[in-house]
């Protein structure tokens, strides 16, 4: 009986020290998970402290995100710096423009007269043209551009600066035997008539179309070899707040109310004044030393037209 009461004691006193030490491991568990929650929320109060204490982000500083608020505003040309054109906006504020993504949409535009044109320029115009390219109207307008990286402009714009016959319609873009239609012809100029007759060297394909006197001629620079200084800038782009003069340009329009080709009363091109001054100054000397200067002048102009003319003939 005593063998009996003796196991039965040992069993529940087993029992009983498995329960506390059960009891005890679920106690230590929770302290540590309450330690743990503590830990967390003083780092998180931390993180938000420090936040808190933290200055603002300088004006100019660099953004996380891309710029996304929407911009437009008009204003005058002040200079261009680093891939950056800057505008004087109408309100008075100075912007810093980042150039266009599509060289395309970067465009200097001004009237010309045809004495501007040169052989060898680039343009380019629509004509619509009958059997064997034969022109059936008068070109009424004709572009003049300049090269651009063919890698930074995008999309249908690409055939607008590479030579070629290029065909409207739903066959727009393709290079093709002329036949009926509407067509992009792009090239360079190779003479201008006094009969309005214009020869354009399109690749391999030449082309000869009629212009009048109402055709008109039109500069689409993708630079600024030509602008200046207080031209009418437009601006359509992006920006991150609160950083609104300092703008992702998607389109720039730069204009002027100045003609190329009939004469520049306040030309300020280093070349114009150059010319204009030395002609004053000879102009200026007494007697025989300035009649000289002119001559000799008039005499390398003519040497160069003949030149020219002798490389046309071997041509």
């Amino acid at each position: 009986m005593i063998t009996i009461l003796s196991k039965l004691t040992t069993f529940l006193f087993g029992i009983a020290s498995v329960c506390c030490a059960s009891r005890a491991d679920a106690l230590t568990y929770r302290l540590r998970g309450h330690r743990r929650s503590v830990a967390c929320a003083g780092v998180v109060l931390a993180l938000l402290g420090s936040n808190a204490n933290a200055d603002p982000p300088a004006f100019g500083a660099a953004s996380a995100g891309p710029a996304n608020e929407i911009t437009k505003f008009n204003g005058t040309l002040k200079g261009f710096q680093r891939g950056m054109v800057l505008v004087d906006k109408d309100g008075g504020d100075q912007a810093t423009v980042a150039l266009p993504d599509n060289l395309a949409s970067f465009q200097f535009i001004a009237k010309a007269k045809p004495a501007f044109l040169k052989r060898g320029m680039l343009v380019r115009f629509y004509g619509t043209f009958g059997p064997n390219g034969v022109p059936v109207a008068p070109i009424t307008k004709v572009t003049l551009f300049q090269p651009v990286d063919q890698r930074a402009v995008t999309g249908h714009a690409r055939e607008q600066f590479r030579p070629g016959v290029y065909s409207e319609g739903k066959d727009r873009g393709k290079q093709q035997a002329m036949v009926t239609g509407k067509y992009l012809i792009v090239g360079q100029l190779m003479n201008l008539a006094p009969n309005g007759m214009m020869a354009v060297q399109t690749g391999k394909v030449p082309v000869q179309v009629q212009v009048n006197p109402e055709t008109e001629f039109e500069i689409r620079y993708n630079n600024l070899n030509l602008a200046q200084e207080g031209d009418a800038v437009s601006v359509s782009g992006f920006y991150q707040p609160p950083n609104e003069n300092q703008v992702k340009a998607e389109r720039i329009t730069i204009t002027t109310d100045r003609v190329y080709g009939e004469p520049q009363p306040n030309d300020k091109s280093v070349r114009g004044r150059g010319k204009r001054s030395q002609d004053q100054a000879d102009d200026d000397k007494p007697g025989q030393e300035g009649a000289d200067k002119k001559e000799s002048a008039q005499t390398e102009v003519k040497d160069e037209d003949s030149i020219e003319k002798d490389g046309d003939e071997a041509e």
